[in-house]
């Protein structure tokens, strides 16, 4: 059964918001349906503004022979049911950043690290090395999704909270919601907070009723979801840069014939770059707007927050053999 929150429902009422869900569907002899998490929003929705970029690319690259429909806002469920969906192939493509998939392939639990990438040109760095193929051949392998092309989210992780704060001892206590990733987990405790896995459609709530006193996410992400209504502080943090993109179910893949599969990844690919370059400043102006909603954007002492999470990195690699290589290859690509 379809599930619908809050905010999906408010993006339904707002005309203005409304999705391009299919195109030629009539023609088209394959129609995908694309989840996401993400509000529905074409300004500072990190999925919504890859989708509308994808759109038009796949319908070209296919001759019109692939249609797609777009589910944002946890429409499908939420990301950990949707996970499941697309292994088995009842979802064919799922907008999202990475973390969601060290639960069924833990090496790439890398990604979520604090501090482990310098910036996203440092992580694009990786995805373009050997180590970078190797992670595509995990997802496939482990968790049955293609993962084409890198992208980025719209900004870095950092921190939306009721309360400033400037050092680890700051947050002691403070409830932060992370993602139920136990990586993810670990980096915000070690900050300093009491660290919170909750879904995504459920932070906003939470907010509302005191169960969490603050959240980590980058600033569109909180801008698009209104989370700002609640909280009023943004600390930059910086402590995640978190690959993001299309994740492909390998049984859709496997139906497709050869020329609609190369077209729909030539589609991602480009959509994914287009994005990336975007990205920058589409961060920069969520920024600016939340300023105009009221909400304080801070620096942080970041030194002090990553020499506590720096630890990490080898408790990682001990208690997660596979992933060495690609620790390596993070480490020797952070300088260009």
């Amino acid at each position: 059964m379809t599930k619908f929150s809050r905010r999906a429902m408010l993006a339904g009422i707002a005309g203005g918001l409304a999705a391009p869900a299919l195109i030629g569907p009539a023609a088209a002899a394959t129609t995908l349906k694309v989840s996401t998490s993400f509000p529905n929003d074409p300004k500072f929705s990190t999925a919504r503004i890859w989708y509308d970029l994808f759109l038009p690319r796949l319908k070209e690259a296919t001759d019109g022979q692939i249609a797609a429909q777009f589910f944002p806002d946890n429409q499908l469920g939420q990301e950990a049911d949707v996970v499941n969906q697309v292994k088995s192939g009842v979802v064919d493509m799922m907008l999202v950043g990475t973390s969601i998939w060290t639960n069924i392939v833990p090496e790439i639990g890398a990604f979520d690290l604090g501090y482990i990438f310098k910036d996203y040109d440092h992580m694009r760095r990786v995805a373009a090395s050997p180590a970078g193929d190797a992670v595509r051949r995990l997802l496939v392998q482990k968790a049955g999704v293609h993962f084409p092309a890198w992208g980025r989210n719209l900004g870095a992780r950092n921190f939306m909270t009721k309360f400033a704060f400037k050092t680890p001892a700051e947050l002691a206590g403070k409830k932060i919601r992370c993602l139920p990733n136990p990586v993810v987990t670990e980096t915000v405790k070690l900050m300093g907070a009491a660290a919170t896995p909750m879904a995504f459609g459920e932070i906003y709530t939470g907010l509302q009723a005191g169960v969490i006193d603050g959240l980590e996410h980058d600033a569109p992400t909180v801008l698009s979801a209104k989370f700002y209504e609640t909280a009023k502080n943004f600390t930059l943090t910086k402590h995640i840069h978190t690959p993001f993109g299309a994740f492909v179910s390998d049984r859709t893949m496997t139906k497709l014939p050869a020329a609609q599969r190369d077209g729909l990844l030539k589609a991602i690919k480009e959509a994914t770059d287009d994005q990336f370059a975007k990205a920058g400043q589409i961060e920069a102006d969520a920024m600016a707007e939340l300023a105009k909603l009221g909400v304080t954007l801070s620096e942080c002492d970041r030194a002090a927050f990553r020499e506590r999470v720096r630890p990490m990195w080898d408790r990682f690699a001990e208690r997660t053999p596979g992933a060495k290589p690609l620790l390596d290859a993070i480490q020797q690509t952070a300088n260009g």
